[in-house]
């Protein structure tokens, strides 16, 4: 079966790009299956172009029709010379040879004396046909050469717009991987709509997240929230020891441990050899010897053996807790302009990587006068989270309807043991005693609460005692200040109360 044009084209381009691009196709599929979508989709769009955009439709009309006329003789020589027209006009159009005097010959009369109503029949039939067989052939041969350059012209299109891309995934993989993330990050790539120029995006922030060094501290330290921890667990452990056993060795006589009826001579009961003493009961002891029923010590031996035992046994374990899901809440309102609002993008957007990376369900909040929610673990397409860097900071602040939204996010199975982290400049009120109490609660079913103060405006007193971590970030100098209180002075309390 041959291989149309097309699908050749597809095949090579597929060959150069896994050739070029070899190393970075390997390590991320989510690439190879992205650019194997823009093939197919090329070749589908490229036989579609090449079947509406045809040059040829006036000559090829032409053509049929005069297909139709050779299919119905006889035909005169006036319609052989307009077919010749036809021919000569379409070579001259093309830029191929014509060979119009040869084709003039062909129906001239031999002599002007003879008419043209004498000529065989017969000869303009068989030059009528020579002449549909040779336009079919420079058709053809015109098509084909315009459905190659055709092809050419879209194959280095798609080249380019390919190559461009996996230079800057190339890119993107070398910042992802100098911040320590899979460049799985990406696996939705095939999934959405991502362009050049949103790779190029998450390019620059990658980039951003690489060269400064304070941000790239802070990401860090957030992304190992709940790292430090350790939970204690009781496990029955199952172990195998040796022991030492003895064992009856009824191959040796050295005790006596019992009678039992039999005729072994040596070991006879008194009793018994008392019957031989008298002639008449020893008629009965020869009877009770051929029955074997005479009492005889039971003789035995103890033998010493080490085999090994199984036993369980109930110890207790610390080991450090897993990963839990996330709750990233980003303030957006206007007082965080300028270098916090890219402090707070660089924390989301290296959070919700890591989150990904490691198999963390996360989910984003944003807030200002009203919320913004994404829930990342769903999987909606990097495009979402590229909105959001995008997104520009407005209005006022109002952190209680985002917080409210995140306790009952961790009310649900996926994000129970969730962390929540609150990014913010934290110029704001105070919260309700309610939704206080609401935090105390969730403290205590096993979630945790952190926040990550940006800028030189420290929290209220109120808010700082509702979260068992703090970080302050000031970016004029990448300085991080890590305040941990909340849990030790839980466990000062404690110990003074025990």
């Amino acid at each position: 079966m041959s291989v149309s044009p097309v699908s050749a084209a597809a095949e090579s381009i597929s060959t150069e790009v896994q050739s070029s691009y070899s190393s970075l196709l390997d390590c991320a599929p989510a690439f190879r299956n992205h650019i194997d979508d823009l093939i197919r989709v090329w070749e589908l769009e490229t036989n579609s172009a090449l079947a509406k955009d045809t040059p040829f439709s006036s000559q090829e009309r032409s053509f049929l029709q005069w297909k139709e006329r050779l299919a119905k003789p006889p035909i005169s020589e006036i319609e052989l010379s307009e077919a010749t027209d036809h021919y000569v006009a379409f070579c001259k159009e093309t830029g191929h040879p014509a060979n119009e005097s040869f084709w003039r010959n062909q129906f001239k009369s031999c002599s002007p004396e003879i008419t043209s109503a004498k000529k065989l029949a017969d000869d303009i039939a068989i030059s009528a046909r020579l002449l549909g067989t040779e336009w079919q052939k420079r058709l053809d041969q015109a098509r084909s050469e315009w459905e190659l350059r055709k092809i050419a012209a879209r194959r280095a299109a798609l080249m380019a717009e390919i190559k461009r891309l996996l230079d800057l995934l190339q890119t993107l993989h070398e910042r992802l991987s100098d911040l320590g993330l899979d460049t799985g990050i990406l696996l939705d790539l095939s999934r959405g709509n991502l362009s050049a120029q949103d790779i190029h995006e998450l390019e620059r922030w990658a980039k951003y997240l690489a060269e400064d060094k304070g941000v790239r501290a802070l990401c860090e330290l957030l992304g190992k929230m709940r790292q430090i921890e350790l939970s204690e667990t009781i496990e029955r452990v199952t172990s195998v020891a040796p022991v030492k056993a003895t064992l009856p060795d009824i191959n040796s006589r050295e005790e006596i441990v019992g009678i039992r009826l039999g005729r072994d001579l040596e070991n006879l009961l008194p009793a018994e050899l008392a019957l031989l003493a008298d002639p008449d009961t020893s008629i009965l002891f020869d009877l009770k010897f051929v029955e074997s029923r005479l009492m005889c010590f039971d003789m035995q031996g103890i033998q010493s053996i080490h085999r090994h035992e199984e036993t369980e046994d109930e110890r207790s374990v610390k080991r450090a807790e897993k990963h839990g899901p996330m709750v990233i809440c980003i303030d957006t309102s206007g007082s965080m302009n300028g270098m916090p609002e890219t402090v707070a993008k660089a924390v989301a957007l290296y959070l919700a990587a890591k989150a990904s990376d490691q198999k963390r369900p996360c989910y984003l909040i944003t807030f200002s006068t009203s919320i913004y929610t994404l829930d990342l673990s769903a999987k909606p397409g990097m495009e979402a989270l590229l909105r959001f860097l995008r997104m520009s900071f407005h209005g006022g602040t109002d952190v209680a309807p985002a917080i409210e939204h995140a306790l009952d996010t961790m009310e649900q199975d996926a994000y129970k043991n969730a962390d929540m982290l609150v990014v913010s400049d934290f110029i704001m009120s105070s919260l309700a005693d309610g939704l206080l109490t609401r935090i105390k609660k969730q403290r205590l079913a096993g979630n945790r609460f952190h926040s990550l103060v940006v800028g030189d405006c420290y929290m209220t007193h109120r808010l700082r005692d509702i979260f068992d971590s703090e970080w302050v970030f000031e970016p004029s100098s990448s300085q991080i200040h890590e305040f941990i209180r909340f849990e030790r002075d839980l466990n000062v309390q404690a110990s003074a109360n025990h």
